[in-house]
């Protein structure tokens, strides 16, 4: 081997290079490619969070081509399978690890042509739910398929075909460019140029409005929401002011009265007020006179000093402590309190879910309907009679066979003859021939 290598060292020097090209370009053109690695793919693989959707229909979906999946318009992955479960297709999606968090459980996927040749887009909406995990599949529900014009024109009977096409037959002869329509339609439509450019500005300053409306709904909504807990409140306060404004209307003349004393009276208080002010200017000596009998009173308070100081002892050696060793009791029944608060909704609403399960399952609507207790022996007689044939092996099942004319051709031509113990126990048990059923 070494021998033939030296002989012939420039060809394989020109082997290995050849080789080594191949392998670079082979990495490049799959680098640069729109299909998805699998994982096991040395360096220019990546790794992908799989995702897959039920869709009615994957038409035009073709795996592996490059096919997109967007978010707000962003690629965020491919479409790497689809596949065929229970009458419904299966895509099977690779999202980017760093984009995987924003899909939700409550996503939605629409199925959407990107170009006129189909070229499938899934667009995905994340929603606003919990972040949904590896391989979980969206359902049926949180998707919509491509509809295509023709499906569209299909869903419509016959007479909203027949007007759509005169619609278009008239269309086209409004526009018909012999008679110059199309001219003059255009010419009509500019006039609407100012009407578009009012309306345009319109919408420009709601659309700077739209946050303090916002806002303003969403205080409107509090405020109802508040009245509407509070409506005996509320109606008791109207109640109220309704006999309080009926007990002001029947004393009418009295406060006609009251109004017509009220300058008097108002002279009286402004007097009453020139008053109180020389009064208080007559009480400041006063006050001033009353310091040393504030000064007196130091005493009586230095007596006091010694009663509070014999408290001192008290509160320190028993209260206090007293307080610290409750301290810790009453934080853990507070904690043992919050526990409990926040478990006796979830514990309120389970049980309330049990109380209506039980009454569905009790409830005997009126009339020749029963409700479902009613069925339960019937049940039990039914799963009864399922099992009424027996042997010395036990019950048997009971089950029926369904043979076609070309199921009884086939086993008379092929399996009878070469298995002798089947045509024997297709005898005993009286099966009808091929000539019988068809």
């Amino acid at each position: 081997m070494s021998r033939a290598i030296r002989e012939h060292l420039r060809d394989f020097i020109a082997i290995i290079a050849l080789t080594a090209a191949g392998f670079a370009t082979a990495v490049i053109i799959l680098a640069n490619q729109a299909a998805a690695l699998p994982e096991w793919v040395p360096l220019i693989s990546e790794e992908r969070f799989e995702l897959k959707a039920e869709l009615s229909s994957a038409q035009a979906v073709t795996p592996g081509q490059g096919q997109a999946v967007t978010v707000a318009g962003i690629q965020v992955g491919d479409i790497t399978g689809v596949e065929l479960e229970d009458g419904h297709a299966v895509v099977t999606m690779g999202v980017d690890e760093d984009y995987a968090p924003l899909i939700t459980d409550e996503a939605s996927l629409l199925l959407r042509p990107k170009t006129g040749l189909n070229d499938m887009v899934v667009e995905v909406d994340p929603g606003a739910g919990e972040s949904i995990d590896e391989g979980e599949t969206l359902p049926l529900a949180s998707t919509l398929p491509n509809v295509n014009p023709d499906e569209f024109l299909a869903a419509l009977d016959a007479d909203t075909q027949s007007f759509l096409k005169l619609l278009l037959a008239g269309g086209g002869e409004a526009l018909d460019p012999e008679q110059d329509r199309g001219r003059k339609l255009g010419l009509a439509l500019r006039q609407f140029e100012p009407l578009a450019r009012n309306v345009s500005q319109i919408t420009r300053l709601l659309a700077q409005r739209r946050e303090s409306v916002s806002r303003s709904i969403h205080n409107f909504r509090l405020l109802s929401e508040e009245l509407g807990n509070n409506d005996a409140d509320l109606a008791a306060f109207v109640e109220a002011s309704d006999a309080a404004l009926a007990s002001f209307a029947n004393q009418e003349a009295s406060i006609r009265a009251a109004l017509r004393e009220l300058p008097g009276t108002l002279r009286e208080t402004e007097s009453a007020l020139t008053g109180a002010n020389e009064m208080a200017q007559q009480a400041g000596p006063a006050l001033r006179k009353s310091l040393p009998g504030a000064r007196a009173l130091a005493p009586a308070l230095r007596g006091l000093r010694p009663f509070l100081e014999r408290t001192v002892a008290p509160i320190r050696d028993q209260i206090r402590p007293f307080t610290r060793e409750v301290a810790g009791p009453t934080r853990h029944l507070r904690e043992a309190t919050v526990g409990l608060g926040r478990m006796v909704p979830s514990l309120r609403t389970g049980v309330g879910r049990l109380n209506e399960v039980t009454n569905a399952l009790a409830a005997n609507p009126e009339g020749r309907d029963e409700g479902y207790l009613f069925y339960v022996p019937w049940l039990n007689h039914n799963t009864n009679n399922l099992f009424t044939l027996q042997d010395a092996h036990g019950p048997l099942r009971r089950a029926s066979v369904l043979l076609s004319c070309n199921t009884a051709g086939l086993a008379e031509n092929t399996v009878f003859p070469t298995t002798p113990y089947l045509l024997m126990a297709a005898q005993l048990t009286g099966l009808p021939t091929s000539k019988e059923i068809c």
